[in-house]
């Protein structure tokens, strides 16, 4: 009986590295069209970002902080949102459920995700907590 062999076959091949960071990088994230690719790391230079992900619709890049969430206009270079979360606001419009916000614990966003229609931007936080933002016409 013949001994069959596979052969392997590669279907993932190395295109490019990009170099630059002085430290780990953290987060990478390409545009829709592919024209841009963002990335972020442990570089030593201020604010370390956590997440970052473009919108499918605007030219807007979210990037999540221990700050807040960041949203940047590219087209227009300006600030679109600057938020952070409000625990005593969201424990008063809980409506009774039980939190578990510590009031010393910091919690900030550690991953982000657009709705595909752009219109929804998904992030999750160190408390365990999903944030859901609607997002309006600017």
């Amino acid at each position: 009986m013949a001994e069959e062999s596979i052969v392997p076959v590669k279907i993932v091949k190395l295109r490019n590295t990009l170099s630059g960071h002085t430290g780990y990088v953290n987060t990478v994230a390409v545009s829709p069209n592919g024209s841009l690719c963002a990335s972020s790391g442990n570089d030593d230079v201020g604010t370390i970002i956590h997440a970052l992900c473009f919108s499918p619709t605007r030219y807007w890049l979210c990037a999540a902080t221990e700050h807040g969430i960041k949203i940047w206009d590219l087209e227009g270079k300006s600030i679109v949102e600057d938020w952070r979360v409000d625990l005593k606001q969201e424990d008063e419009s809980a409506d009774g459920a039980t939190t578990t916000h510590s009031k010393k614990k910091l919690i900030y966003c550690t991953s982000l995700s657009w709705s595909a229609d752009g219109n929804t931007l998904f992030s999750g936080y160190t408390d365990g907590v999903i944030r859901v933002y609607q997002i309006g016409p600017y």
